[in-house]
């Protein structure tokens, strides 16, 4: 029988890393927020060190997850993980988020002490993961997670039918989306040229003043829920030159009253082949209670519309998109990918409480 060893990822062990991702087939075990991996096994060692050794809220000397290796050394399984920081409330929390867990077939067994490792990680709030497949989804149900209410589907405003229509088509779970785009052809609407005749009312200019961004997502966060705490050194870590994916878009809009908010865009390819250009929402902060996305989201086309044939956009609590246009259609993913737990012996934790957005995980770090 083959032996197994279980280590903790260090930094000496990013190389390592890489070259196990980059060997990894583009087609298995990926969760639906994972595009394959195309990168060269440097780029994807640097993609790690921003993710896992720059990310501000990392301490010194840690460590970034376990791996499975061989008796010759090889990795056959890995789990990264890396911290983030919330708020509910008045408390700040910490919280610990998996990804790139995979596992070869010949070493399937080590994924739940891997996983289990993983969530004996000490001085967390509790542990999440935004990038879950099916398999990896049973693991976290199997072991006391829960699925955050809605994130087994998305939502998506085709841009260009020619484009969209046939890749939905030609997917498994797709069919109510295509059914719906479908019944759009047929009227011979194109969305995007009746949103586009919207006037927008709001202003809308580039920002890289991660004080304000930080200081406006702290006034208009919902105080109910758990958010990610939008500090101006993460947002700076986020969006900053030293992001794999710079330069983002990130925009700061204002209405005729003075209200302020932004929001964050980033390319991705979508479809079974990647055959649809993208272009997902990372995140958007606004007052609720005197503005709606529906006012957002006309101010967004004009950015995205010369570089994607589709709009794509994660569920949020409170937020039902049909409501702000009718061109936003719902489409089901293969599983919930969004899941939460809380340590043994800690707080309970209510998953429907989580405001989660692409930007708080590893959403589309590995492209």
């Amino acid at each position: 029988m083959e032996s197994f060893e279980i280590q903790p990822v260090l930094d000496s062990a990013l190389p390592d890393v890489a070259r196990f991702l980059h060997s990894w087939p583009a087609d298995e075990d990926r969760g639906p927020a994972v595009p394959p991996v195309r990168d060269d096994s440097p780029r994807i060692e640097r993609r790690l060190r921003w993710l896992l050794v720059e990310n501000p809220l990392t301490p010194a000397a840690s460590q970034y997850g376990f791996c499975t290796r061989d008796a010759s050394g090889g990795i056959m399984g890995l789990l990264l993980a890396f911290p983030g920081g919330f708020l509910a409330g008045d408390q700040r929390l910490l919280a610990l988020c998996s990804g790139s867990f995979f596992v070869r077939p010949q070493a399937r067994t080590q994924g739940l002490y891997l996983f289990k490792r993983y969530l004996s990680s000490p001085g967390y709030s509790f542990f999440f993961a935004t990038t879950c497949n099916a398999n990896s989804g049973a693991l976290w149900r199997t072991l006391g997670g829960c699925a955050v209410p809605d994130s087994e589907r998305g939502y998506l405003l085709p841009l260009r039918l020619e484009a969209v229509l046939p890749a939905f088509l030609t997917g498994r779970t797709s069919s109510r989306l295509a059914a719906g785009i479908a019944r759009l052809v047929g009227r011979g609407a194109d969305p995007v040229l009746k949103l586009l005749g919207r006037r927008a009312r709001l202003t809308i200019e580039p920002c890289r003043d991660w004080e304000k961004l930080a200081a406006l997502s702290r006034r208009h966060r919902c105080a109910h829920l758990i958010t990610t705490d939008r500090s101006a050194a993460f947002l700076r870590w986020r969006y900053g030159p030293g992001s794999p994916n710079h330069p983002y878009d990130v925009w700061l809009f204002r209405d005729k009253r003075g209200n302020e908010g932004w929001f964050s865009l980033d390319t991705i390819r979508s479809g079974r082949r990647g055959e649809i250009r993208g272009c997902v929402v990372l995140d958007a902060v606004w007052p609720r209670e005197a503005m709606s996305f529906r006012d957002i989201l006309p101010a967004m086309l004009p950015l995205v519309t010369p570089k994607a044939d589709a709009l794509f956009f994660q569920p949020r609590p409170g937020l039902d998109y049909g409501k702000f246009s009718r061109w936003i259609f719902p489409y089901r993913l293969e599983a919930p990918h969004i899941f939460a737990l809380a340590p043994k012996g800690g707080a309970p934790l209510a998953a429907s409480s989580l405001d989660l957005v692409p930007a708080d995980g590893d959403y589309n770090v590995l492209a």
